[in-house]
Parts: structure tokens; C-alpha cells; sequence
């Protein structure tokens, strides 16, 4: 069936492709077998059995006539000039009272043609030209031209114009199709490299929450138990221990990150999602590393939506983690304020930046800062982070209650 499919393409496609090339010269081969054929038709007819009052072929009507039949070529590049060039001929054939023949026939083309390829309003005046003059034609009463005649020729005239506006709507729908067809596509090709972008943004937030948390405690035990390593043994065991510990969470929180990424395990990785309720165990994480944090909780607690509580923890880690990091801060304080549109978050440590550090407290630098920024914009939140004239620093954030209140 696929098979099928794609040699019924590629036919359709070589077709396409064959008749493009060859239409430059099928116009040519139409304006010069029209005008052969119409030259033939004015040399080979009795004309005095036609009509007595007509003149035999001359050169100028030869050659008039040949003119005519070989503005055809332009049919589709220039309709209009092509259309008035044939016309002009016509009336020079037959008010030099000669055989107009096969042009009768090849006008209603013309007309036909400046209908589907030339603008609407030129078509318009077309037909309205071809009947004005074969109007006028017959109120002179040129020879081969009656009152059938007359109302025939208008009724073909009409005719042709139908048919080649018709063709020049049907194709004016499918290019307008064609465009709209190419804005989706666009459209689709920017939302799937936005997509992308948001992936990987998502990805480096959740990387960084993962790992910068856990290294840092690491980095902090580690050194306690390499300072205290000789002096007290009991001291480094148990900071040993904790980065045991704090090795294990933060595999498992990889392995979670990999599943989610990858869309395997959904159950385990959203049972892996970190929520309010583990809040003291992130807190006796740092408490372990030496750091006194208070935890305060207001309002009445209720369960938020999953990425609503996964952010406020994330705000809490990342914070805690700075001060780990780049504060010289022994206490921090966390606040929960469960508010009637959402939830407070907020971090107070009353510490000095470390000099290595005091770049990184600038608004705007940072991953982990501008990280929660984007997470906390995502969900329709707001956060607030700056230094408290070197008497601290704070991060505080309103978070919606669900996700449908955040859009």
C-alpha cells in the first residue's frame, strides 16, 4: 500500500514536473499551429461562396491574420496585451471586408485565456469589448456577420469568459489553500523548535535542582570530614554518612529525571516528584550540613497542584543551597504562607556574601536564580530575590493555586 502510495506520488511529481518545462513551449507551439491554421483557413475557403461581398486573401490580411494567431504565445504571460493584439487584428481582417475563419474560434481562447490567467477586472473588459464590437461589427453589417451570428458570438463570448474565470477562481483557491497549508507548516516547524527550546530549558532546571543541591552538601560534609577527620572520628563518620546519603537521593532524583525525559516509568517518576510534605527532609539535609534553618508555616495547608508544590520546593532547595554556597550565613529562615490565591514562599538568611561570591547575589546571574524565575513566570507566579543592604539575602515567591489559575 505504501508502495502504491509513493509510485502514484513520484508519477504525480514527474508529471508535475514534465509539464512545467514543456509550458513555455506549448504557448509557443499553440500561437504558431493557430496562426499556421488560421492562415490556412483564409487561403483555402471560397469566400465569395461564404459571403460575395468578401475580398480573397491578400498579403495584409495574410499576414494580419498570422499576427493575430501568433499573439497567442502570450496568452498567459501577458493576457491583456495579448487579448488587445488579437482584437486589433480581427477588426483590420474584417473591416478590410476579408475572411475572418478560424480567428471566430481561436477569440473565444483568447478571451478564455485573459479570463484564467490575467487579472479579473482585465477579463471583464474584455467581454465587454468582444461584444461592444461584434455589436458595431454587425450595426456596419460586415460581410459573414447576421443577427444568429451576432447573438451566437455574444452567447460564446459569455461563455468562454465563464469557463477561464471559473479556472482562474479554482485556482486562486487552491493557491490560497497552498498559503494557508505553508503558514501551518511554519507555524508547526515554530512551535516544535519553541517546544525544543522549552525542553531544554525544563531539563537544565531540573538538572541544575538535582545536582547543584546534593553536590553542595556533599562539598560541605566533605569538608567537615576532612578537617575533623583526625580529631574526631565519630565527626567524620557521620559526615561520611550523610554524603552517603545525600549520593543516594541525588542518584535516585537523576534516574527519576532520565525516566521522566525519556517517558519511561511515569508512575515511579511522578511518585519522584518532591512536594510540600518533604520540605523537613530537605531541611534536615541542610541542618546536617551545619546550617540552623527555622521552618514557619501559616494559613491553612492544602494539597496544590503537583507542579505548583514541586516549584515551591525547588525555590526553597535552590535557595538553601545559595547560602550554603556563597553565604557566610550559619541560620536561614523559611516561611509558608498558604494565602486564598495560592501560596508565599519565603527564604531570609541574615549572613554576609562570601567575596568569591559577591557577583553571583546580582539580579539576573546565575542558573539557579534564573532558573526559578523562568519555573515560577511558567506556572504564573512571581518572584522577588535581592541582597538586604549586607544584612542578608532574600528570595520570596507567589505561587497560584493550580495551574488553570496561573493561565
Amino acid at each position: 500500500m505504501t508502495r502504491r502510495v509513493a509510485e502514484q506520488s513520484y508519477d504525480i511529481g514527474a508529471w508535475a514536473t514534465l509539464t512545467r518545462r514543456l509550458s513555455p513551449y506549448l504557448d509557443l507551439a499553440i500561437g504558431l499551429g493557430g496562426a499556421a491554421m488560421s492562415v490556412a483557413s483564409l487561403l483555402s475557403n471560397d469566400v465569395a461562396a461564404i459571403d460575395s461581398r468578401l475580398e480573397p486573401g491578400d498579403p495584409l490580411s495574410v499576414a494580419v491574420t498570422f499576427v493575430a494567431g501568433l499573439s497567442l504565445v502570450w496568452r498567459r504571460t501577458r493576457p491583456a496585451a495579448s487579448f488587445a493584439m488579437f482584437v486589433f487584428c480581427c477588426l483590420v481582417v474584417t473591416l478590410t471586408d476579408h475572411y475572418i475563419g478560424l480567428l471566430s474560434v481561436l477569440l473565444l481562447f483568447s478571451l478564455y485565456s485573459l479570463a484564467a490567467h490575467g487579472r479579473r477586472r482585465d477579463a471583464l473588459l474584455g467581454l465587454a469589448c468582444g461584444v461592444l464590437t461584434f455589436m458595431g461589427l454587425a450595426v456596419l453589417d460586415v460581410p459573414d456577420l447576421g443577427t444568429s451570428d451576432l447573438l451566437q458570438a455574444c452567447a460564446l463570448l459569455l461563455a468562454a469568459w465563464a469557463l477561464g474565470d471559473a479556472i482562474r477562481s479554482r485556482r486562486m483557491q487552491q493557491l490560497e489553500r497552498l498559503r494557508i497549508a505553508e503558514q501551518e507548516a511554519a507555524t508547526a516547524r515554530e512551535l516544535a523548535a519553541r517546544a525544543v527550546v522549552e525542553e531544554r530549558l525544563r531539563i537544565a532546571r531540573e538538572l541544575h535542582d538535582v545536582v547543584a543541591h546534593s553536590m553542595s552538601l556533599i562539598a560541605v560534609q566533605a569538608g567537615v570530614g576532612g578537617h575533623v577527620i583526625r580529631s574526631d572520628v565519630a565527626a567524620a563518620e557521620r559526615a561520611l554518612e550523610i554524603i552517603a546519603d545525600t549520593s543516594r537521593k541525588a542518584l535516585t532524583q537523576t534516574r527519576w529525571m532520565l525516566g521522566l525525559l525519556r517517558g519511561e516509568d511515569a508512575d515511579v517518576a511522578a511518585s519522584a516528584m518532591h512536594s510540600m510534605d518533604d520540605l523537613d527532609g530537605l531541611l534536615r539535609g541542610v541542618r546536617e550540613a551545619g546550617m540552623d534553618v527555622d521552618l514557619k508555616i501559616e494559613g491553612e495547608p492544602r494539597t496544590l497542584d503537583a507542579a505548583i508544590e514541586l516549584a515551591a520546593y525547588r525555590i526553597v532547595q535552590e535557595s538553601l543551597t545559595n547560602v550554603l554556597k556563597h553565604s557566610l550565613a550559619r541560620q536561614a529562615q523559611v516561611m509558608v504562607t498558604y494565602v486564598e490565591d495560592g501560596v508565599d514562599v519565603e527564604i531570609l538568611d541574615g549572613g554576609r556574601c562570601r567575596p568569591s561570591a559577591a557577583a553571583q547575589v546580582e539580579p539576573g546571574s546565575g542558573h539557579g536564580l534564573i532558573g526559578l524565575s523562568e519555573r515560577t513566570r511558567l506556572l504564573g507566579g512571581v518572584l522577588e530575590y535581592g541582597a538586604l543592604d549586607g544584612t542578608g539575602f532574600r528570595v520570596a515567591a507567589h505561587l497560584p493555586s493550580s495551574m488553570v489559575a496561573a493561565s
